[in-house]
């Protein structure tokens, strides 16, 4: 009776191993044979799409200011070809009124009359513009200040000042250079001049013995004068003088660089957007994954 029973225990716990080793075969070649997708996974959108929108805002705000640097380049190539126009234009006389200087600013004109050297006044450090001394005192290619001069007017009570151009540190006092301190009456060509815009520091000319850049009303008030200014141009130099010629029209035009920068971050943040939001391709790490487990199929 008990190897009956026994038997009997034995006989149901091997069939019931049997079910489960059949199970597990079954669920496992299953596996084996299963067929590959069609077409590989693809990536699931939900609410991260509109939740991209707002970073539209980068690849939008940059081709706008790329477009705006294309205009800001054609007002910029208008205004140099405008002041080269009138660098280049025939010198007109001083107009008597001095409120048309406002708008003549280097435009080329005429003075005749003389200079009162006394009232010297100096603005630098500056640098020789043209890099040469043709018939100007010494060597001026290096370091130094142009020199103001008070200049009265023949035909009308009136004394402006001239810059008569260039000289180095060691020419700037008046006794170094006699031979180009005229006292007879002459007629001066220059450009009108405007004043600059003051630096981030101005110094104190009268501790420094000159200004840093040219206040025309400071300069006129030490100097006694009109608020107008001319700076002399080459042809005006004297031998022993200081080196005329001294304006130089420099505007900066790097808007192309500008252009190019603006639309290439538009093009770049545009594709990355792209690709995050809309593109159909699933990320390379689930294609790898796509592959790597169909040769293991």
């Amino acid at each position: 009776m008990f190897k009956s029973a026994q038997r009997k225990i034995c006989n149901f716990l091997f069939k019931n191993y049997d079910i489960k080793v059949q199970f597990v075969k079954r669920n496992i070649g299953g596996a084996k044979r299963q067929i590959p997708r069609e077409k590989p996974a693809v990536r699931k959108r939900g609410t991260s799409e509109k939740g991209g929108l707002p970073l539209l805002i980068v690849p939008i705000s940059a081709f706008c200011l790329g477009t705006w640097q294309i205009q800001r380049r054609e007002w910029k190539i208008k205004m140099i070809n405008m002041l080269e126009e009138k660098m280049n234009t025939e010198p007109v006389p001083l107009p008597y009124d001095l409120d048309e200087l406002s708008d003549m600013e280097y435009r080329r004109v005429t003075v005749t009359g003389t200079f009162d050297h006394s009232k010297e006044l100096y603005v630098g450090p500056r640098s020789n513009v043209l890099n040469s001394e043709p018939i100007g005192v010494g060597k001026s290619s290096g370091p130094g200040v142009n020199v103001i001069t008070p200049f009265t007017l023949s035909d009308r009570d009136l004394t402006i000042l001239v810059n008569r151009g260039h000289v180095t540190f060691k020419y700037r006092p008046p006794q170094m250079r006699r031979e180009g301190q005229i006292t007879k009456e002459v007629t001066i060509t220059g450009v009108v001049r405007k004043t600059e815009k003051k630096p981030m520091f101005d110094g104190d000319p009268a501790k420094d013995g000159y200004w840093l850049y040219t206040n025309i009303e400071e300069l006129a008030e030490v100097g006694e004068t009109a608020p107008v200014l001319i700076d002399a141009d080459k042809n005006s130099t004297v031998v022993g003088g200081p080196q005329g010629g001294q304006t130089r029209v420099s505007i900066r035009n790097e808007h192309l660089s500008y252009i190019f920068t603006w639309y290439t971050l538009c093009a770049i943040s545009s594709y990355m957007w792209y690709r995050q939001y809309r593109s159909p391709m699933p990320h390379k790490a689930i294609l790898e994954y796509i592959k790597k487990n169909h040769h293991r199929m």
